[in-house]
């Protein structure tokens, strides 16, 4: 397999394959950044390699100390709960030593000029009915599904800013890696 030089990030709705052509990736031997995050871990996800679960306090403590490259929070109201707010962020260290990456509108948009030049940027707009149909087969229900839907459809009004754009939901990992540098 050829080395790649370019930061892959990608970019895509829930439900569109993100963390899926994430997990691809990583088999094809790309580093993936691990983001920080409050939100409550779900099934399946395991701590330090699907996120770095942390306190509210934790995370907070890290923003005044300036550790981040991009962070945001969210609110949301989960099942039969009330509502609450759930950071997720990029450490610098973390984008510095790692090669691919998923993010929000909202965290690309803190990345420079200069560091988008090293960066293959993929964009997974896939049919809602498909997204919606994917979140309700994992059973999430730490947050309302037609919440995340509705956000995304506004996060994503305006997003343009990609080099390669699927909309197939049968794309493969494959595809996407040979199109990096």
């Amino acid at each position: 397999m050829s080395v790649k030089s370019e930061k892959l990030i990608i970019l895509g709705k829930s439900g569109s394959g993100k963390d899926y052509l994430m997990r691809k990736l990583v088999e094809k031997d790309l580093k993936p950044c691990v983001k920080w995050t409050t939100r409550p871990q779900r099934k399946n996800e395991i701590q330090g390699t699907t996120y770095n679960f942390v306190k509210d306090s934790d995370f907070l403590q890290s923003i005044n100390e300036n550790k981040f490259l991009t962070y945001q929070t969210f609110q949301v109201t989960p099942e039969n709960k009330e509502s609450e707010t759930w950071y997720y962020g990029i450490t610098l260290q973390e984008f510095e030593n790692s090669q691919v990456f998923i993010m929000t509108p909202g965290e690309f948009s803190k990345i420079t000029p200069e560091m988008r030049k090293g960066c293959f940027v993929v964009y997974l707009d896939i049919d809602r009915q498909i997204r919606e149909s994917r979140i309700f087969e994992r059973q999430d229900k730490n947050d309302s599904i037609q919440r995340r839907l509705d956000a995304d459809e506004i996060d994503f009004q305006d997003f343009n800013d990609y080099d390669l754009k699927i909309t197939d939901p049968e794309f493969t990992a494959d595809d996407v890696y040979s199109f990096m540098d």
